[in-house]
């Protein structure tokens, strides 16, 4: 491996030009014509890349060319000439690129974060016999937003680059620069850019993160876990609306089923009367996103279902998914229109008002004063005691109907786990949660393919009335059989899950941690 660069950052009172001339007194210098190289990082809007370790950068100088940096070391570990802007990963040449960002990104779109200018001077580190021996960097640069309007000046930085079979020139270098009082650089220019128009890498995540207070008021509590899923509501609008990808209308949706189920299950905390038309208005805001959610479902399943069939009659398939995407782009602009509606609007500002009102100092709800941990538990307890119980009854010969209800009350279960985690440890919180999602896995993929089955039945109809070849339907119909086989193995599956979840330790630990 290649020794990696070091980047340093000039003291107030030193310039570029100065530290020049301080080098140039030690060391034979050679200074290559400058270069002005613009870089506009890209990431999905739940920073997968980043997540995954990595920096994606587009550095446009004479060409374009899109880099995934290491951000452990700094190391352009994969790079792609590109003509185009970079957006989704399937339009992206076959390349070493594509498959590291592949399975990181899925069904991300990326998007722009902030673009960097950077105005380069390098300068070459000659011996007595004039091989270059180190490299040095003097590198000035700018920010600008995404929409443009925020721009201005970074800290500039010295980058010294070392040489394979000359690092001890590298490290003279770096001392002679600490001796100049100039510092490492703690940051890459890609977060000190970000920080300037007020973002922070990973500032975007679905995940619950927040810290309650085992004492605080239920009610007000409450309000803080609803207010933490409004936010996230809210961060997906636009995506959802401009139809970016379907993982923005994901996270609107489970911000919305969230919200509904603290409302339900958080029981006890505030008058029925106050929450009333909320519940209303969240049911219908479910109704609206469901048609365009499912037609998501099915697309993202499409390649599956494909590949599932014969080879000789996956083509066949292809009427099928011409019909997903007309009647996907007829969903989404009446989602849109939803979704622009005054009556979106004023939910989601008499939401957010209603939930930032302080609660009131002597509440009527029974459980409002209660500390949120006594709550937690009870709530939790409760939940837990109604799976097991609706589980154990679960027979071979139950119908599809009692797996579905006990798939309800999991759901359930899952939320007000993941609502009140921090209140927990947090290795035995994430150990029940893993499990409690492994069972919720098996009944999902029950239902989903019940329901994918009896779907594409209906669809089939339409697809004919439509005009659909022959061909297609009868492929669709060898699908519905595959998806009903699938979901035979699922069924079969289910009481060894349930039995592991249901389990002594995982009894005990319940018990431990919420009582009852």
């Amino acid at each position: 491996m290649s020794p990696q660069p070091i980047a340093y950052l000039l003291p107030e009172d030193l310039d570029l030009d100065a530290l020049r001339r301080l080098l140039a007194e030690t060391h034979d210098l050679r200074e290559d014509a400058p270069e002005v190289i613009r870089q506009t990082y890209y990431d999905s809007f739940d920073w997968r890349v980043w997540q995954a370790g990595g920096e994606l950068v587009l550095e446009e100088n004479q060409a374009r060319t899109l880099c995934w940096i290491e951000r452990s070391s700094g190391e352009v570990v994969d790079s792609l000439p590109l003509e185009t802007t970079p957006s989704h990963c399937c339009a992206l040449p076959e390349s070493p690129l594509r498959e590291r960002l592949d399975p990181v990104l899925e069904m991300r779109v990326l998007m722009p974060q902030v673009s960097v200018l950077q105005k380069h001077r390098s300068l070459r580190v000659l011996d007595d016999e004039e091989k270059t021996v180190a490299r040095v960097l003097l590198q000035a640069n700018s920010y600008l937003s995404v929409d443009g309007g925020l721009s201005g000046e970074l800290e500039t930085r010295v980058w010294v680059k070392p040489l394979k079979g000359y690092e001890a020139y590298s490290e003279k270098l770096c001392e002679q620069l600490a001796s100049q009082h100039l510092t490492s650089a703690q940051q890459s220019l890609f977060e000190e850019a970000l920080a300037k128009v007020g973002r922070k890498a990973g500032d975007y995540s679905s995940k619950l993160n927040y810290i309650l207070d085992p004492d605080a008021r239920s009610d007000a509590t409450a309000k803080k876990i609803m207010l933490n899923l409004l936010d996230t509501l809210q961060a997906n609008i636009n995506g959802t609306k401009a139809n970016l990808d379907s993982e923005f209308l994901h996270d609107l949706r489970v911000a919305t089923r969230r919200t509904r189920s603290a409302m339900g299950q958080i029981k006890g905390v505030f008058e029925p009367k106050e929450l009333a038309p909320f519940k209303k208005n969240f049911s219908w805001l479910g109704n609206v996103t469901g048609p365009t959610r499912d037609l998501d479902v099915y697309l993202l399943q499409f390649p599956a279902y494909q590949a599932s069939l014969p080879e000789a009659i996956q083509s066949d398939l292809e009427p099928f998914h011409d019909f997903l995407v007309k009647h996907h782009r007829q969903a989404q602009e009446t989602l849109e229109k939803k979704l622009n509606s005054p009556h979106f609007r004023k939910l989601i500002k008499h939401w957010r008002t209603w939930l930032q009102t302080p609660a009131p100092e002597a509440p009527n709800a029974p459980n409002a004063l209660r500390p949120i941990a006594e709550l937690a538990d009870q709530r939790i307890g409760k939940l837990y005691h109604k799976v097991l119980e609706e589980g154990a009854a679960i027979l071979p010969d139950s119908p599809p109907e009692a797996l579905h209800e006990l798939r309800k009350e999991c759901k359930k279960l899952r939320y007000m786990i993941e609502f009140f985690q921090s209140l927990y440890p947090k290795p035995e919180i994430r150990q029940l949660i893993k499990e409690l999602k492994t069972l919720l896995d098996n009944l999902g993929e029950f239902q989903d393919l019940q329901v994918q089955a009896q779907t594409l039945e209906s669809f089939g109809v339409q697809m004919m009335k439509e005009g659909a070849p022959a061909s297609a339907l009868m492929a669709m119909g060898i699908l519905v059989g595959k998806l009903l086989e699938r979901q035979a193995l699922a069924r079969a599956a289910f009481a060894d899950l349930f039995a592991a979840f249901g389990s002594d330790e995982n009894r005990q630990t319940f018990q431990r941690l919420f009582g009852g």
